[in-house]
């Protein structure tokens, strides 16, 4: 049975009011706004009965509380007035009543009003659920169009669509741009399901390594895009780029799959409002940087470093001599180069090593920082690694960085003794010149002899 409340300081008003009403609702009466208001706290209603004209607290003000709170503002209400006055009706409608009856009221009027008021806030009510269950709907169809199945991360769309509106709006951050290395032999070795079950493993790391305002995406493949909003601190992207790729790392590790797929990272910070397709381009950029220098690391965007020249000029040898000499470094100790430079340099010394019996050694530092808690990353050591590297070792000998932890070398006319010597001494020169990282960092080799068959 619908309740009703009746609010009027004449009894005799309500206990008419009742007598109308009750063979078809549970009536309940109240002579007094305060009354009123103290009842609806702890009882709920269908509809309220109010008279306009009461002391104290009249009906006008009680309407106003009650439509002040939410939990009550949608109960519908007629006011009860002896005033017929036109202006009186425009009033009532105008403070939030959905109808006014006049007194003395006729039973039967007073039945059909209340009657049709809860017909037409029933009406509305079910409108509005089904208005609030289509809204659903649609927002998730919209949010199915921009997940992606599989991972249940972004797609490519809502990336842009997020992105775009974000840096349109001045927005700055740091954007990654993440390639899963060999993952085609996850797939041909393993098959399809456990390449599926790789992509769900490092989406789980990048949600781990990701805040609630961070955008993560897959855009398709074993390719996928990370946003971090307001993160422009170099150093903080970096320990954030190393942490996915430890994650990712060690969770493959663990369910036996270790050391076939890696991640790299291309990363992009602005500081100063860009459009989305300069910073798509730019983070694209360093991630082709990384695919071609080693893979399993990371490597920040720096215009400088990615800029081409193309000379076109004849020349007699003479003057191309002149020229490249210009071009030669004058700093001393080891040769340090890139990681494409290296191979053809490898290349070079193996086609040497197989026409004589040259002595050369090839060593591979690798570094591991001792805590997670750390205030240093793999980055900085990286570069101060190859500085002590590149001070330490003869102008015949030459490094480069092979992956964001991990130093390459050759040891040009040095047995496999030496060799030793030689990294051992690289080490704890390293350690002498930067004594803040000792117990910070594990530095770690591997030696062998470059034959003709390597």
């Amino acid at each position: 049975m619908r309740r009703l409340l009746i609010v009027d300081d004449n009894n005799m008003n309500c206990i008419m009011a009742k007598k109308a009403l009750q063979d078809k609702y549970e009536t309940f009466i109240c002579n007094s706004g305060k009354e009123a208001l103290n009842f609806l706290e702890n009882e709920s209603v269908d509809l309220i009965l109010m008279d306009i004209e009461m002391p104290e607290m009249n009906g006008r003000e009680v309407v106003g509380k009650i439509k002040e709170n939410p939990v009550l503002a949608k109960i519908p209400i007629i006011f009860l007035t002896a005033d017929s006055d036109p202006k009186t009706e425009v009033e009532c409608l105008s403070l939030g009543a959905d109808d006014f009856i006049t007194k003395p009221f006729v039973p039967l009027v007073m039945n059909t009003r209340v009657s049709r008021i809860l017909e037409v806030h029933e009406l509305r009510k079910d409108l509005e659920h089904q208005l609030e269950k289509k809204t659903i709907q649609m927002e998730k169809a919209t949010l199915k169009s921009l997940t992606d199945a599989l991972t249940g991360l972004y797609n490519r769309d809502y990336l842009q669509q997020t992105l775009t509106k974000f840096l349109d709006n001045g927005g700055i951050g740091t954007l990654f741009m993440i390639d899963l290395d060999n993952f085609k032999a996850i797939n041909d070795t393993y098959g399809h399901i456990v390449g599926d079950k790789t992509l769900q493993n490092f989406s789980d790391v990048l949600k781990e390594c990701s805040r609630g305002d961070d955008i993560v995406c897959r855009l398709a493949g074993d390719e996928f895009v990370t946003f971090y909003p307001n993160l422009v601190d170099r150093k903080t992207a970096a320990k954030r780029a190393e942490e996915i790729i430890t994650k990712f790392a060690e969770k493959m590790g663990a369910l036996g799959y270790g050391g076939i797929v890696s991640v790299s990272i291309g990363i992009m910070t602005t500081t100063e409002p860009e459009n989305f397709k300069e910073l798509y381009n730019k983070a694209d950029k360093a991630l082709y940087y990384v695919k071609n220098n080693g893979k399993n690391a990371y490597h920040f965007y720096d215009d400088n470093n990615t800029a081409i020249k193309e000379i076109n000029t004849a020349a007699d040898l003479e003057y191309v001599s002149s020229i490249m000499k210009e071009g030669l470094s004058e700093q001393k100790g080891a040769f340090n180069v890139a990681y494409d430079e290296f191979k053809k340099i490898y290349d070079f010394v193996s086609r040497y090593v197989s026409r004589g019996n040259q002595n050369v050694q090839i060593v591979l530092f690798t570094m591991r920082l001792t805590t997670k808690e750390s205030a240093f990353s793999i980055e900085e050591i990286m570069d101060l690694w190859n500085d002590t590297a590149t001070a330490s070792l003869r102008s015949a000998d030459t490094g480069t960085r092979y992956s964001n932890s991990q130093y390459m070398m050759i040891f040009m006319d040095v047995d496999y003794d030496n060799g030793n010597m030689v990294a051992k001494r690289v080490i704890d020169k390293f350690f002498d010149m930067n004594k803040n990282l000792i117990g910070e960092v594990n530095i770690i080799y591997d030696i062998r002899t470059l034959d003709s068959e390597n």
